[in-house]
């Protein structure tokens, strides 16, 4: 997934919520601060994005897609 198809996706998901992009974007940018400071996956959150970095909303789509692509082609 490339950063258009991931702004699609949080176009997507701000009209099926009924609410703003920008709006999803807070949301968005709230979990992944919320997630980055979870000592149990820290390591996994600095290898995807780099050590103390937090991403934006679409750099998460995009890496993140990555991965479970990945996985799904593992197994």
């Amino acid at each position: 997934m490339n950063e258009r198809a991931a702004k699609d996706a949080i176009k997507k998901i701000a009209k099926r919520e009924g609410k703003s992009e920008s709006q999803i974007r807070e949301e968005m940018e709230k979990a992944i601060m919320i997630g980055s400071l979870n000592k149990e996956t820290r390591h996994k959150w600095d290898s995807l994005f780099g050590s103390g970095r937090l991403p934006s909303p679409e750099e998460f789509i995009e890496v993140l897609s990555l991965e479970v692509a990945k996985d799904k082609i593992r197994n």
